[in-house]
């Protein structure tokens, strides 16, 4: 049990995560007892796997993109207020990877990356994109299920008095994370195969096409800073008039114009069935979690909601 609370219940409970993952501004927290996590995702990890007396901050809060995160004066005094900070690493949040970094480097606060044992242990599973590592590893449940142990590890080293509760935790959040894998498989697997195909706006779903068998094309890169390419949206109007693909997917991080430009082209392809032969499929939750109320406030929650979007729009074609 999670302190009295049924931890079935608290991982499917939206309002229970929202409540536990505070954002900056919201109080005090100048008392230095607190893990300040970069990103929603991980701070949804560190939640899972703390008590709730130990406060999880978040520095990113609901929909906004890591990538193009400028950090400020205030988000080094925050670096410097936590006890511990929790960051995704592999470059995800843009120019704090620097901060990050130096934090570490000179030792002000510790500083646990959850990618930094796959990079340098394991790099034969992450996915390389324009040169680069994919940062996007939480699209495949599996993957992001091997991020927990190390996690796990350090906060038993940070709040020793809690480790128990950490070490039942990990388990049980393990199991979950195995359980959505599945789930994922499965119903993957129930669409049609000429239809396993997902266009987004930005090349952050490559994972999930990895690991439960879609075919993905975006039109920007891993990150959203980069440029967009004319040439990329030409060829990928082409391919989706070429192999009839109906349905792109809008991303919650990410401005929607550049979907909107990609329909415009196909249409003009398309000729005289333009006005239905693309549309858009539905919002996907892609680096960042959803706010209260979005049905994606969890990293289980956010994963089935996408599971939803996309097999209900590529099964119906």
């Amino acid at each position: 049990m999670l302190m009295g609370i049924n931890r079935r219940h608290f991982l499917a409970t939206p309002g229970l995560a929202s409540v536990a993952l505070a954002e900056l501004g919201c109080a005090n927290w100048e008392q230095g007892d607190h893990v300040l996590a970069t990103t929603t995702l991980v701070g949804d990890l560190a939640r899972h796997l703390l008590p709730p007396e130990v406060p999880v901050i978040l520095l990113m809060g609901p929909g906004i993109d890591p990538h193009t995160y400028e950090p400020t004066a205030r988000t080094v005094a925050h670096i410097r207020q936590a006890r511990l900070i929790v960051g995704h690493g592999l470059h995800l949040e843009g120019r704090l990877t620097q901060l990050l970094e130096a934090t570490h480097e000179q030792a002000i606060r510790r500083v646990f990356l959850v990618t930094r044992h796959l990079e340098t242990a394991q790099p034969d599973r992450l996915r390389q994109s324009d040169c680069q590592w994919d940062p996007h590893i939480w699209f495949d449940a599996e993957l992001w299920s091997d991020t927990i142990p190390p996690l796990a590890m350090t906060l038993a080293e940070v709040y020793p008095r809690h480790s128990g509760h950490i070490e039942e935790n990990k388990n049980f959040l393990r199991s979950e994370f195995k359980k959505l894998h599945r789930e994922m498989l499965e119903r993957v697997k129930a669409i049609p195969p000429a239809r396993r195909i997902l266009i987004t706006s930005h090349d952050a779903f490559g994972y999930l096409g990895r690991a439960y068998g879609l075919e993905v094309h975006a039109i920007q890169g891993i990150s959203t800073a980069a440029e967009v390419s004319e040439s990329s949206l030409r060829e990928l109007a082409n391919l989706a008039v070429e192999r009839e693909v109906s349905v792109g997917f809008l991303e919650s991080t990410v401005s929607p114009r550049t979907l909107e430009k990609l329909r415009a082209l196909i249409k003009a392809r398309s000729g005289s069935t333009a006005e239905t032969s693309f549309r858009l499929g539905g919002e996907l939750f892609s680096d960042s979690l959803g706010g209260a109320g979005s049905g994606a406030e969890t990293y289980l929650s956010m994963m089935r909601h996408n599971l939803e979007v996309i097999s209900g729009a590529l099964s119906n074609g």
